[in-house]
């Protein structure tokens, strides 16, 4: 499944845990950290337009100011926010928690990890059980190593005239499970590609039965790729195809994987995971179009850099696509960007092991001058993918 041209929609869901009490004039509310305020203007809340302003967010901030949004304000500017009638200053929590819960440089308790890793479901990014690559020619990028990010999935399908393809790619997340993008398991591409039939992992050279690289003088050959079944596919429940929000999917594998050299998970964000600042540097993977042709035989790898929020939503509001807190945008560097076959792929950060930060989702064509490609927030959806992987 390609990565889409963008088109007219609006967002999907906005959290609103602002609740309005009510009053004849400005309206009383509770703030996301549970303090009572009143529903105003933000350009009036000076308590968190000060915290705020003049500086990059984080996406935890970006979502605490989505859940302060409340209604029933009677003058002043949109955006309304529960402002805190004490005048305090925000106090930002991860998204589910309270704010008054969190204590900065406090070790979480053995059990909340365990509680994060899905009771041992997923792999441990502290031992480092994920996202390790030894050693990306997406759209101007370069050939990987031939053991370089080996959670790299391609996701194949088959048409009703039994003919099979790969088009999607993805991450092997555990033994069971591969995370891609909810268009690349429903929609669309079963109209154009078929039925999503099959996964392999472990592939470098599409043109080669055995993989080899040729290193000084000695020859390094990998071990033969692993083609697993497809038992069922899970996309976001509120998918939306037409906006590609919420544009994530989980794909439980007909078998159990046994992990090798070439073939081992990238590690999933825990709620230490430091989200990545504009500018920073992350890399995509895949198998997709390439400056040279229509397809790399090869698996490319890209270093491409996070991209302004702000001037992202900026940019695709004209035309007429709203990007929300729950995606991030990266690239914008003319001829390189994830493509056409990448979709579903990874966007990694490196934080002592790889991490996945980001699904590829959509964008403005490809490789353009300014228009950064558009990535689904791994870390906004780990409580949907904790409750929804099985042993």
């Amino acid at each position: 499944m390609v990565r889409s041209v963008i088109r007219p929609f609006w967002a999907a869901v906005i959290v609103l845990l602002a609740v309005c009490i009510g009053g004849s004039h400005q309206q009383q509310c509770t703030t996301p950290t549970r303090l009572r305020g009143r529903c105003i203007s933000i350009y009036e809340c000076e308590s968190i337009l000060n915290f705020f302003k003049d500086r990059l967010l984080t996406w935890e901030e970006r979502d605490f100011l989505q859940r302060s949004q409340c209604s029933g304000a009677t003058s002043g500017r949109a955006p309304y926010v529960c402002c805190p009638g004490n005048g305090a200053s925000p106090v930002v929590a991860p998204t589910g928690a309270p704010a008054a819960t969190v204590r900065p440089n406090t070790a979480a308790p053995a059990n909340d990890v365990s509680q994060q890793l899905a009771g041992g479901l997923l792999p441990n990014p502290k031992k480092n059980e994920c996202g390790t690559s030894i050693g990306i020619r997406i759209y101007g990028g370069e050939n990987a190593d031939i053991d370089e990010f080996p959670w790299l999935a391609m996701l194949q399908y088959e048409n009703r005239k039994l003919e099979r393809k790969y088009s999607c790619g993805g991450s092997l997340i555990n033994q069971r499970y591969v995370i891609t993008a909810a268009h690349c398991v429903i929609g669309e591409v079963e109209r154009k590609e078929g039925k999503l039939v099959g996964v392999r992992l472990g592939e470098y050279n599409t043109n080669t039965e055995i993989d080899c690289v040729q290193e000084d003088q000695e020859q390094i050959c990998a071990d033969p790729p692993i083609d697993a079944g497809v038992e069922s596919s899970l996309p976001h429940p509120q998918y939306d195809e037409a906006s590609h929000a919420n544009d994530i999917a989980l794909v439980r594998l007909a078998q159990t994987i046994q992990y090798t050299d070439f073939v081992k998970p990238v590690c999933l964000p825990l709620t230490d995971f430091r989200a990545s600042n504009e500018g920073e540097v992350n890399y995509v993977t895949g198998f997709g179009r390439t400056l040279k042709g229509s397809r790399s035989v090869i698996k490319q790898k890209l270093g491409i850099k996070v991209y302004n929020h702000e001037r992202c939503r900026e940019k695709y509001a004209t035309k007429n696509a709203v990007i929300t807190a729950n995606q991030l945008c990266a690239g914008g560097e003319f001829a390189k960007d994830s493509c056409h076959g990448d979709s579903g792929g990874p966007l990694m950060k490196l934080q002592k092991v790889w991490f996945l930060e980001g699904v590829v989702s959509y964008g403005n064509r490809c490789g353009l001058e300014d228009w950064p490609g558009i990535y689904t927030h791994v870390p906004a959806y780990m409580d949907w993918v904790r409750s929804s992987i099985r042993a």
